[in-house]
């Protein structure tokens, strides 16, 4: 379990997680709160708020006579963070990552292409010291998770649409929660050709995000949202080939 989670969420996690894992199955009917409570080493009131929290996030549903029964993987909330952290902590073979790559390199460019619109100075200057921590983190796996985090989050903060704030906030928690995000494009090109002009993995990665953030802080649109799909799309190229070979 997630130790800084109440119980109420530990419970949540718990058997979101038995769901989404495929523990318990479409069709198959929860155990009854007496049988959940025993297991947990809860109260009955807390193993009845977190299948009301399943329930909000179409993984359940309770019906008279039957009991809580789980639903198919259609109903559910996908774009919820929760249940995006859990398919990502039980995925095996990469699709999923691979899928939520495709995603992001559909939403991320036209965020970056917002954010050379709107940007303040203040939201460039915090970009800008967000990249810094980018380059002092380059060969630390857990900083570079931070530091890019906060990256993508400064260029979200500077497009001011709080609807796609909440999608790619939402995007990148499974990511942060496996530690898999870009460090995993430096890792990948030590296996793979740099692409033209950069020198190294390490040159690549950064000059890309800096690209970005460059057309950003020029207010140049087009130019935002070509740098922020190259930088995805080049992610997702590579993913595509590790699982091919």
């Amino acid at each position: 379990m997630v130790l800084h989670y109440s119980l109420r969420e530990q419970v949540l996690h718990a058997i979101g997680i038995r769901i989404i894992g495929g523990e318990l199955q479409p069709g198959d009917v929860l155990p009854k709160e007496d049988t959940l409570s025993k297991e947990y080493g809860v109260s009955r009131t807390v193993i009845r708020e977190a299948v009301k929290g399943l329930a909000a996030r179409g993984l359940v549903e309770s019906r008279p006579k039957v009991g809580t029964i789980i639903k198919p993987r259609r109903d559910w909330q996908m774009l919820d963070p929760a249940v995006l952290e859990w398919v990502a902590a039980t995925e095996q073979d990469g699709e999923f990552m691979y899928h939520l790559a495709e995603v992001r390199t559909a939403i991320e460019p036209a965020t970056a292409e917002l954010a050379a619109r709107n940007a303040t100075p203040e939201d460039v200057a915090r970009m800008r010291e967000a990249y810094v921590l980018l380059e002092n983190s380059i060969n630390d796996e857990e900083a570079w998770a931070i530091a890019d985090l906060a990256y993508h989050e400064s260029i979200v903060a500077a497009a001011h649409n709080e609807f796609l704030a909440y999608i790619i906030r939402a995007l990148r928690r499974p990511l942060q929660s496996k530690r898999r995000i870009n460090i995993a494009l430096v890792e990948l090109l030590e296996e793979n050709e740099i692409a033209d002009p950069y020198n190294s993995a390490e040159d690549e990665v950064l000059s890309r995000h800096r690209e970005v953030l460059d057309a950003i802080e020029s207010g140049d649109e087009s130019g935002a949202r070509a740098a922020s799909y190259r930088l995805l799309e080049r992610v997702t190229n590579l993913m595509e080939e590790q699982s091919d070979s």
